[in-house]
């Protein structure tokens, strides 16, 4: 850019020089008025010129640039939204089981394990409730409820004893 600045501005220089000195040599006022037409001209080539190597960036592989940017940015949050509602629906349904848990009277922890599958959609792979000894008829009341109410298999559930 510098590069064409300076070749206008020796062009305007050489231009001007040249003109003013064919004006200096020259007594009709016909020829002087040509004269200065054409030193005008000269200088408006010196200017015009330099721009004709001037290069713009080639605007549709630009916007093309762009537009793979933001998509792939937009992938990016896509997959940070998914894996956060995931996170979310998976805090909720630990939440809603141990509030079941409690108001059947059983006290537990409950811990959820999920997975992407081949698709990206979060799956539930297991299911530990950690709780003191209960009866057999409470154990399976919870289950029950985890089934019918979660819709998470009785295979994925697993009971943890503490004492």
């Amino acid at each position: 850019m510098i590069e064409l600045f300076q070749t206008m501005l020796t062009g305007v220089a050489a231009a001007a020089l040249c003109g003013g000195a064919a004006l200096a040599l020259t007594r009709g006022n016909a020829l002087r008025e040509v004269i200065r037409l054409a030193g005008g001209l000269a200088v408006l080539l010196a200017v015009l010129q330099p721009l004709t190597g001037l290069r713009l960036p080639d605007l549709a592989g630009s916007i093309r640039q762009t537009v793979q940017d933001n998509a792939a940015q937009s992938a990016q949050y896509q997959q940070e939204n998914e894996a956060v509602l995931a996170e979310a629906a998976v805090q909720s349904i630990v939440d809603y089981i141990e509030q079941r848990a409690a108001q059947l009277g059983v006290s537990c922890t409950v811990t959820l394990v999920a997975s992407q599958d081949t698709d990206g959609r979060t799956v539930l792979t297991g299911l530990t409730l950690t709780a003191q000894e209960t009866e057999q008829s409470e154990r399976e009341t919870i289950e029950s409820m985890i089934v019918s109410e979660c819709g998470i298999p009785k295979e994925l559930v697993t009971w943890n004893w503490i004492e």
